[in-house]
């Protein structure tokens, strides 16, 4: 079975979604573009790369929540910058990627290059979101784990890559030469982990977007890479997995199911990793009505995946940023424990050194489950030894935001309001109801810049 070219017919002659799945899709670009708003202001790691796309001039497509187009790529990497930066949008559980991060910048910015239809741009975000889950899939355990390559942040450019070639109407054959493109343009090393001064794991999703679409444009002009992308004996897999992926697993269902659709969206702007344990801590708070003095010790059971946010424990307990304190599960325990609540302003730089945050963050002792597999990465248990000696103890394993535990359409709705007061333009310069109808109407628009424009 010939895994890429099956994935590259799909991306050029796959059908339209149905009236379900574009109703989830417009979910997540509503989600999504509400996240890229709010980290013109907030995410200043994303700053140098809108001023890149600014300082290049051109009028391609609009730069989220700045009111300036730029050339299609720089587009796509300013708001791919924007898209995570906060690492407010939302998850695959199930294979912990951010399928619309890289995939909604591209779309959107090769969408207003070429006067797609919001038709045909929800189609594109819907198609390549399914592939950015269906490769991360194909991995039995974190890919990881065996080698020093960051792997899973960046397969989000292969979505990128699917969304902008179903765009730009490319041919099978061009689909998979701009798979190759993109795999010669995009790839990590796990240090940006340990890196207390990287930016990389903020604004990745930048590299993500401009790959995918710099690759579907020369692949559409005839630029060749390699074949066989995923499954050839220098592929994708064999480089990264050691030649083990589940084939049935990423084609099960394929163009029927869209797993871009299976998304958890989030309720707290960190690292979904640390969100079980800040479902578990606010619901011990509200049942319990303690103070934070009133806890001596924090215990925590974590996933084999997730230790990189609670090691190394210097960093994690007393993060110097905020971006480091989204990855920090001691820190956004120590929030929700001590505020009841976990918001964009407990990231902020004069939140960071709260002493009730920090004692907590330095009492949090934690436990790896090896017994949890990498589907349950995201589970999480905490208990609390309080001052008088009695415990409290709470296990969350689909966090608020799954599926089956899912986020109400009037909260994603709140989300994107709170979320697009913070613009870098502020919200006096939009009409944020109007942006509201036009992503819920979006299958109606002839064409996609009256939304791009409008989120500019």
């Amino acid at each position: 079975m010939d895994l890429t070219k099956i994935l590259s017919e799909h991306v050029a002659s796959g059908g339209a979604i149905s009236p379900d799945d574009a109703l989830h899709t417009k979910q997540s670009i509503l989600d999504q573009t509400g996240v890229m708003l709010a980290a013109g202001s907030l995410a200043t790691d994303a700053t140098p790369f809108v001023e890149l796309a600014r300082a290049a001039g051109g009028h391609h497509a609009s730069v989220i929540g700045h009111g300036f187009k730029a050339p299609v790529t720089l587009a796509a990497f300013a708001n791919g910058a924007l898209a995570h930066a906060l690492d407010y949008e939302d998850t695959h559980d199930e294979t912990l990627v951010h399928p619309h991060a890289a995939v909604v910048p591209a779309a959107l910015a090769v969408g207003e290059m070429i006067g797609a239809s919001g038709a045909e741009v929800l189609n594109a975000v819907a198609l390549g979101a399914d592939i950015t889950c269906r490769i991360a899939l194909g991995f039995d355990e974190s890919p990881e784990s065996e080698h020093g390559f960051l792997v899973t942040p960046l397969i989000g450019a292969y979505g990128a890559t699917a969304a902008s070639a179903r765009l730009l109407g490319l041919t099978a054959e061009q689909v998979e030469q701009a798979f190759s493109l993109t795999f010669n343009q995009v790839n990590g090393s796990g240090a940006v982990q340990l890196f207390r001064k990287s930016h990389f794991r903020a604004t990745r999703d930048a590299y993500n977007a401009q790959a995918g679409v710099t690759a579907a444009i020369l692949a559409r002009d005839g630029v060749n890479g390699f074949e066989n992308v995923f499954d050839g004996p220098a592929g994708y897999y064999a480089l990264f997995a050691g030649g083990r992926f589940d084939t049935a697993a990423i084609l099960k269902g394929l163009g029927e199911v869209f797993e871009g659709t299976r998304v958890s969206f989030k309720p707290w702007p960190s690292c979904r990793g640390s969100h079980a344990f800040v479902d578990a801590a606010l619901t011990l708070h509200s049942e319990h009505q303690f103070s934070a003095d009133d806890i001596d010790e924090v215990h925590v059971d974590v996933s084999p995946f997730f230790v990189t946010i609670i090691e190394p424990r210097d960093q994690r307990n007393r993060p110097e940023a905020g971006p480091a304190a989204k990855f920090s599960i001691p820190f956004t325990l120590g929030v929700a424990l001590t505020k009841g609540r976990v918001g964009l302003e407990d990231f902020a730089e004069d939140a960071l050194n709260d002493p009730s945050v920090l004692r907590l963050a330095e009492a949090t002792r934690y436990n790896v489950r090896h017994d949890w597999t990498h589907r349950q990465s995201t589970r999480g248990a905490v208990t609390l030894t309080m001052t008088d000696g009695t415990t409290l103890s709470g296990e969350v394993v689909n966090p608020l935001g799954h599926p089956s535990n899912p986020m109400s359409l009037d909260a994603l709705e709140t989300k994107f309001r709170a979320c697009a007061a913070y613009a870098a333009r502020g919200a006096e310069t939009r009409d944020i109801d109007e942006i509201i109808r036009l992503i819920e109407t979006l299958e109606t628009l002839d064409n996609v810049a009256t939304l791009t424009q409008a989120l500019s």
